[in-house]
């Protein structure tokens, strides 16, 4: 990993270097969506989508810690990886984003609720939760895999220590590839185009498929930019402590 490298490059980069896994796991959310636009899968596409989204950082973050994918030992971390995602990350930001519903529906005193505002409130939610644990426990990630510091604590001590760095690379650069894949989704839908690659019939929709196609390759390179942000950060804490491994200060060079 070059820490002089843009993150939007770096993060390019190492998507190119597992591309394989990358695409692969973009794929599998891509036929689900299609799936559920049939079948109505709506709890099942939320747990593929936590953990196809731990898989995406999951690869990246061993590509830029220098470890191979392909060895017995590293791919078996992959389920407590995921499991750590999913209680750190996904899960705080579906709970807030119902409470936010809840409370807001509550204050209304049996009127009626605005769908437009509760959806609102609900994407504010979960966007302010989500960069908050995203900097509160992205660390936490590399460390399970470079087994270096791999608590929960340690992850929040190095985020404030590591403040300057993070928060304005993850606000910025994680936050705008999100928002962007956000953005061609509600553009679409607002278009008329829509984001479904079938029809409720069981046709296919050229137009749908592109755009639905567009957003998850945009939403992954979100996941990709944010691989790379808490592995510097984690490679840099440790270089400033001294607590980088020798034998592995060359990835940090």
């Amino acid at each position: 990993m070059n820490p002089k490298a843009n993150i939007v490059s770096q993060a390019f980069y190492s998507v190119l270097l597992c591309w394989k896994y990358i695409l692969g796991i973009v794929f599998v959310l891509y036929v689900m969506d299609g799936i559920n636009v049939v079948y109505d899968i709506g709890n099942s596409m939320q747990i593929t989508k936590a953990f196809a989204d731990s898989g995406i950082i999951f690869y990246l973050c061993l590509n830029l810690l220098g470890l191979d994918a392909k060895l017995k030992e590293n791919s078996k971390k992959y389920i407590w990886f995921s499991l750590r995602y999913i209680l750190l990350i996904y899960a705080p930001v579906i709970i807030v984003s119902i409470l936010v519903v809840i409370l807001a529906v509550s204050t209304l005193q049996g009127e009626r609720p605005d769908t437009d505002s509760l959806l609102g409130l609900s994407i504010l939610g979960g966007a302010v939760i989500s960069f908050l644990t995203m900097f509160l426990f992205g660390t936490a990630f590399p460390s399970q895999l470079f087994d270096v510091r791999p608590g929960i604590g340690a992850a929040i001590g190095r985020a404030f220590r590591q403040a300057g760095y993070l928060v304005p690379r993850l606000f910025f650069g994680v936050g705008f590839f999100a928002a962007l894949s956000f953005a061609i989704l509600i553009l679409s839908e607002n278009s008329g185009i829509g984001s479904d690659p079938i029809t409720s019939a069981g046709t296919p929709d050229p137009a749908g498929a592109l755009v639905l196609a567009l957003a998850k390759l945009t939403s992954a390179f979100s996941l990709a930019v944010f691989a790379v942000v808490v592995c510097r950060a984690y490679l840099k804490d440790l270089q400033e402590r001294g607590e980088l491994p020798a034998s592995d200060a060359e990835i940090f060079a």
